[in-house]
């Protein structure tokens, strides 16, 4: 099924950062919604769904398992009417109208042609396939939008030349275009991220729904709380004024060179969805990058700690995660570490005295 979402008849169109905004408040909700009841006491589940997001509103597809055609399409509807009725960033919008991109018949074809599978990955297989050939909003001119969006945003990048990327072609400046855009999405996540933590007081090891700091270490994710949130994006701010400044100035902090790692990593995320770089592609072109970028501080060995570096541990774990703890403090990566500047400078903000 898939449905267009129209934003207040009095709006203008929405310009890139509003779609941005918009395309995470409905990610953020439809994957927390499961399923609806139907008619006759039946339960509809959600699947999966697409959003594609343009100056007009929203293009929302949804992958449903209902009984029928008709519980479908009353389902989807609900599911959404529902949504937009109980956020608040989604005042006046409303559900245009909805329509059938597949019927029973080709997806039953589908399921069935995908052989010698069991069959919860038939069905994987065949919603999959049934999303990605569904005709959306026109993808092309998606495409050229999101390339000329990347293109013009490239000449902010001004620490870098193209060459940084091991390339000098067009692609060059789709991913310089790509890390000023990154920047932006991260900021906002982080202060969601900020605001989630906060009104929970929670940190990332209890925390659901989070958008970026998830991305962090996860051998301290029980540090990651609000006030760390907070300082993270000073870190970040740093960088990303540093990406912009005619000079670069690598990663000073752990900190610092982990919101550098968030950002590439959104980057890519940015061209893989736009459909103008390939994963594979794109982690080439980004390993060039980053042995410009990140000087000699490297924080990838903080991803391949297994062990949770918290105080509530198994008795047998604790003699090992405190030799552990002791080798990233020798490397200059324990967390509290990752605030200080390694070149020694006393430049820090005040805000990160008491962390």
């Amino acid at each position: 099924m898939t449905a267009e979402l129209a934003p207040p008849a009095q709006a203008v169109e929405l310009d890139p950062l509003q779609q941005e905004g918009i395309a995470v408040v409905l990610d953020r909700n439809l994957a927390l919604v499961e399923g609806v009841s139907g008619p006759e006491a039946s339960d509809i589940d959600v699947l999966d769904y697409r959003i594609t997001v343009h100056p007009e509103g929203a293009s929302v597809l949804l992958a449903l398992d209902a009984p029928s055609l008709v519980a479908a399409e009353n389902g989807a509807a609900s599911v959404l009417d529902e949504l937009i009725s109980e956020c608040d960033l989604l005042p006046g919008w409303t559900v245009a109208h909805s329509e059938v991109r597949i019927t029973e018949d080709e997806f039953n074809e589908r399921l069935a042609a995908a052989e010698d599978a069991d069959p919860a990955d038939e069905l994987e297989m065949a919603v999959e396939e049934a999303l990605e050939s569904a005709p959306g909003p026109d993808a092309a001119m998606d495409i050229e939008h999101w390339r000329s969006r990347l293109t013009d945003l490239a000449h902010r990048l001004r620490a870098f030349d193209r060459t940084a990327f091991g390339r000098s072609d067009e692609s060059a400046a789709l991913c310089a275009g790509a890390l000023v855009h990154a920047v932006r999405v991260v900021t906002d996540e982080l202060f969601y991220d900020e605001l989630a933590l906060a009104v929970n007081n929670a940190t990332v090891a209890d925390a659901v729904g989070l958008l970026v700091l998830e991305e962090l270490p996860p051998c301290y994710d029980h540090r990651y709380d609000a006030f760390f949130a907070r300082a993270f994006v000073l870190a970040s701010g740093e960088v990303a004024v540093r990406l912009t400044s005619p000079d670069w100035t690598p990663p000073r902090s752990v900190a610092e060179a982990l919101a550098l790692r968030l950002i590439i990593n959104e980057a890519r995320v940015v061209l893989e969805a736009a459909e103008l770089m390939n994963w594979d592609d794109s982690e080439r072109v980004f390993a060039a990058f980053a042995e410009r970028a990140f000087g000699d501080l490297d924080v990838d060995e903080l991803y391949a700690v297994e062990l949770p570096m918290a105080s509530e541990l198994e008795p047998e774990l604790v003699e090992q995660a405190a030799k552990t703890e002791a080798d990233l403090h020798n490397r200059g990566l324990a967390f509290d570490q990752w605030f200080t500047p390694k070149d020694g400078s006393p430049g820090v903000h005040p805000y990160l005295d008491s962390l």
